[in-house]
This record gives C-alpha cells, sequence and structure tokens, in this order.
C-alpha cells in the first residue's frame, strides 16, 4: 500500500495531469498535495457516510479508491481516536465492519490498491458518493464542501480554494452565509459540532471516552460533559437546543477555551479543544494526519522498502525479519517502564504502524501485553521528541547491551563508535541468539534512524532556542566521537577498522540528523492549508504493543 500512496503523491505533485483546475496546476508540488489530500479527506467523509448501505451488500463493493484508503490508513495509525469516534459517532458507526475486513486483507493488498477494480464496485461508489471513482478525475471536479451555517442553520457549499486563502482547505477560511450574511470560520463550525453533541442527553464529548484501561468509559465521559455544562451554566434538560447552547457561547469559541479552562483538567480540555476544531465528524484533522504519514512514506520510499519486489527473495526478507524483532523489543522496554516517553526508529515504526491497521488486535494485544492501551499522537513538538529519543537511546543499550541506532547519527552519553566497540566485543563473547536478531543486516541499518515524521515545529523564539541548543549537543557529540575514535585507533587499529566500515556502510551521504526536519505545521495553498494540532502526551513515540499474528 505504502508503494501505491507513494506513486499517487509522486503524480499528484509532477502537475502531469492537465485537468486539474488551473490554480491548482501553478501551485508548488508540495501545496499542490495538500491540496489533494484536502479532496481525499472530503471523499472519505463522504465515504463514512455512505457506509449504511454499502455495508448491507458485498463488502468488495464498499472498499473505497486509492486517496480515501490513504486517508483511512492515515486515521487508523491514532487507534484511541479511531476507535473512541467509531465507537459513538453516528457518521462513522459502520466503519468497524470494514476495518475487519481491511484486516483481513491486509497482507494480501491487490483487492485494495487494485487499479481495475470490479465495475460494480466502481458504480457502487459514484452512486453513493455521488464523485468520480479514480481519485484524479474527482479531484478535477471537487471544488466545493456544503457546510451549515451555525447561526441560521442554513445549508451552503463553499470552495476549498478561495482568494486570499479563504478557501475551506486553507488556512484564513471564511465565509459569508448565503441567507443571514453572518461570517463564518472553521472554529465556529468546531462549536457548533461541539452544541450539538451537549445537548444529546445520552451522548458524550469527543476525546473524553476512551481511556489508558477502558475503551467505553461512560462514567468517565458523562462526569467531564456535566463539569463542561455545569461550568457553561448550561441546564441538563430535553429541552436544551442546539441555539441555546450557542447563545450561551454567544457564537464566540473563545468562551469555549475559557470554560475547558475552569474544572477540566488542562490535558483533557485540550483534547477537547482539538476534537472540535472544525465540522467535519472525525475527533482529528485528517488531512494533517495524511500529510505527515505522507512524510513517513517518503522514508520508506527513499530506503526502498516500498518497491514491489524488495522483499520478493528469502535474503531481503531478513530485513522485515528483523523489523518485527526490533519491534517485539520495544515492546519489551515499554513494559519495563510503561510511564516513560520512549520514540521508534523507522523499522520499529514500519512494523508498529503495520501492527495498528488491524485494529481489533492492536487494542486487544496493547491490553493483553502492556495492560494498557497506548496511543499513537501523530504530532508531537520536535524538541520533545529529540528528548525521548535520547531518553530511548540509553534505555535499549541499558536493557540490551546493543546500540539502538546504527544509521550514523551520535548517540547520547557515549560516541557511537564507543557503543559499536563495546557491542563487537559482548557479540564475540556474549550475545545470545535472541539478541543477534536484533543487530541489523547491512541493507537495513539505514532503518535504524529515528522515525521523526511525527515532528512538528512550534513556529516561537523558545522552538529556536531548543534546536538551536540541539544542534550544538549534536555537534559535541561528533566531536567526542573523532576523540574517541582517535584514542581506539592507536590502541586497536584492526577493531578500529571494523568500527569505522561498519559505520562506513551505515551512513550516506545524504544522512541527515532527526528532528530538524519536521513535517510544517502549515501547508501554503496560495495561502496555507489548514493542519492544525495540539501537543499533548502520547505521540508516535509513546507505543507498546504485542503481536496475536503476523505484521507485515
Amino acid at each position: 500500500m505504502l508503494h501505491t500512496f507513494h506513486n499517487l503523491r509522486v503524480v499528484v505533485e509532477s502537475n502531469e495531469v492537465p485537468r486539474f483546475p488551473s490554480e491548482v496546476r501553478e501551485m508548488e508540488p508540495e501545496k499542490r498535495w495538500g491540496w489533494f489530500v484536502n479532496i481525499a479527506v472530503e471523499r472519505f467523509d463522504r465515504w463514512c457516510r455512505s457506509l449504511v448501505d454499502l455495508c448491507s451488500v458485498n463488502l468488495e463493493l464498499a472498499l473505497p479508491p486509492i486517496d480515501v484508503l490513504m486517508v483511512w490508513n492515515a486515521y487508523l495509525l491514532n487507534p484511541i481516536w479511531y476507535a473512541e469516534d467509531t465507537a459513538h459517532i453516528s457518521a462513522l458507526s459502520h466503519l468497524p465492519v470494514l476495518t475487519e475486513y481491511l484486516a483481513i486483507n491486509i497482507a494480501s493488498p491487490d483487492l485494495l490498491i487494485t487499479n481495475s477494480p470490479h465495475p460494480d464496485r466502481v458504480n457502487s461508489w459514484e452512486h453513493h458518493t455521488e464523485t468520480p471513482y479514480d481519485p484524479l478525475d474527482a479531484a478535477a471536479v471537487i471544488s466545493h464542501k456544503d457546510i451549515q451555517c451555525p447561526h441560521c442553520e442554513h445549508r451552503m457549499p463553499v470552495p476549498f480554494l478561495g482568494l486570499y486563502g479563504s478557501g475551506y482547505a486553507q488556512s484564513n477560511f471564511v465565509a459569508s452565509c448565503a441567507s443571514c450574511g453572518k461570517s463564518i470560520k472553521k472554529n465556529l463550525l468546531g462549536l457548533y459540532k461541539l452544541a450539538n453533541d451537549i445537548v444529546k442527553i445520552d451522548g458524550f464529548l469527543c476525546g473524553t471516552l476512551h481511556t489508558p484501561y477502558n475503551q467505553h468509559d461512560t462514567g468517565r465521559a458523562t462526569l467531564i460533559k456535566k463539569r463542561v455544562m455545569t461550568t457553561a451554566k448550561l441546564p441538563v434538560s430535553n429541552t436544551l437546543t442546539v441555539r441555546k447552547v450557542m447563545q450561551r457561547f454567544n457564537f464566540n469559541p473563545r468562551l469555549l477555551t475559557e470554560v475547558l479552562s475552569g474544572k477540566i483538567q488542562p490535558r483533557i480540555g485540550r483534547r477537547i479543544l482539538s476534537a472540535y476544531a472544525d465540522d467535519r465528524p472525525f475527533s482529528i484533522d485528517l488531512a494533517g494526519a495524511v500529510l505527515r504519514q505522507a512524510s513517513f512514506v517518503r522514508k520508506m520510499a527513499d530506503l526502498g522498502w516500498t518497491d514491489p519486489d524488495f522483499f520478493a527473495d528469502e535474503e531481503e526478507m531478513v530485513v522485515l525479519q528483523h523489523c518485527v524483532a526490533r519491534y517485539h523489543a520495544f515492546l519489551g522496554l515499554m513494559a519495563d517502564a510503561p510511564g516513560s516517553f520512549f520514540v521508534p526508529t523507522l523499522d520499529i515504526d514500519l512494523a508498529w504502524h503495520t501492527h495498528q491497521l488491524r485494529a481489533t488486535y492492536y487494542h486487544a494485544d496493547c491490553k493483553q501485553v502492556v495492560g494498557r492501551y497506548i496511543d499513537h499522537d501523530d504530532k508531537v513538538d520536535e524538541d520533545h521528541l529529540a528528548t525521548g529519543f535520547d531518553i530511548t537511546c540509553r534505555a535499549w543499550i541499558n536493557r540490551y547491551g546493543l546500540p539502538y541506532t546504527y544509521c550514523g547519527c551520535p548517540l547520547p552519553g557515549t560516541t557511537l563508535g564507543q557503543r559499536l566497540r563495546n557491542a563487537l566485543s559482548r557479540s564475540r563473547n556474549h550475545m545470545t541468539n535472541e539478541l543477534d536478531v536484533l543487530q541489523p543486516p547491512l541493507d537495513a541499518v539505514a532503518g535504524t534512524h529515528a522515525s521523526d515524521h511525527n515532528a512538528v515545529y512550534l513556529n516561537h523564539k523558545e522552538s529556536e532556542r531548543a534546536r538551536a541548543r540541539r544542534r550544538q549537543k549534536a555537534e559535541r557529540r561528533r566531536q567526542r566521537q573523532e576523540e574517541l575514535d582517535a584514542k581506539i585507533k592507536e590502541k586497536d587499529t584492526a577493531r578500529t577498522t571494523v568500527v569505522r566500515d561498519k559505520r562506513r556502510q551505515t551512513q550516506t551521504e545524504t544522512h541527515e540528523l532527526a528532528f530538524f526536519y519536521p513535517v510544517p505545521l502549515w501547508i501554503g495553498l496560495g495561502s496555507c492549508v489548514n493542519v492544525p494540532f495540539v501537543v499533548d502526551g502520547g505521540a508516535c513515540a509513546t507505543v507498546s504493543f504485542g503481536f496475536s499474528s503476523s505484521v507485515l
């Protein structure tokens, strides 16, 4: 699937689709991709709402096109949000049925990524979503999205691209209601979505139902909702209407922030706010999630791991087996220190992502192996991620006596040269077969680079200072490494040669330090694609799972 996702991005960015709107063809490649992803999210939204009819027939006919599959994939890689949303949001209630069908087909994805779907599948898609099946054809004709005015409840279409970045897919989205003439922005649409959830007597607020120990903690969710309503001075009554809620907040989203900062824990308040950033039924920004995952997919493509024939022979399968072995070792690390913030490498991340696509198994394995559910927040401040990676490196070598990475990045505490020297010494005398498998084959060492696709950059002075400190630290580590290598050379020329040869094989001329090239918070579209986020505790870095069956 990753190969197909990568190829789709290459096609969109290549500007070789003449049927795209002229303003899109004039965009820079990255901006064009951001626009396309927003269209894909719109199609995913329409598909989810049509599943009530699609799931009543042959499930194969309900499978979506590749762009929608790409959005679905990004959604699954936020497992706590996915589990909670599909459990209590009516528009997504039929998605779990297809999720199980996806898990069945994930090992042989030809049916999922086919370029020649059955005509009945194409007809079913076009009938229920009213968009062409082909992603490029659809992107060429979808120009507007329907919204409902929070002031007068009038439904109207708004463009994805507008003047001065005012389109729905852009950062400065604003529209004037065609009925009442009042202004509409994304945060107001989000407040309107929350008002609809508040008036549902048996409903819950997004981000409050799923806890680390309970997938359906209705008692906690009910308590949080009551606190929000009490703080906002809203009555718990069957007569409460959406309009009354909006009037209580004076149609001002900032008042919601004030309410949530009252008697609600800050972490929970931030989580709720992030879930009500717009009017989509999903609690996460799926466009931003796809953009960040595309960064990971590109890294996999750069490694050659998305090539269809890369794992075709037995020798290359060793690379895959190594990914799985290190992932299991990572689980052991998490089991030993459940409160720690650990960051995976690219190879571990590949196995972890694959595990999450089997959503039911993923949650069951989490509970069995770790004793709780582990979220995968795919957006973390780059400095927090870098610190977590240093912690992971130290914990790994303490647990397994081996370097965590072999990619060439200088490691914390001691240098890569010293760690390799110690590891080689242990491998000759004390290594067991179990630990042997944690040392990567030569064609897999690049995959032990830190997985930083979920790093986001907060553009303020503290972020700049933190980045400067990390650059200085990386330089000091490199200098220590060179000094130590020189000392080792004087004492043990033969062993130094082994270390140098190993490092030469693991580094490339284009090797970049991790956590200095985050996915941008905003991707411009004439102005910007809206990719908001809230930095919270969990991450691509906080992971701990087991397997029910094969992962890849």
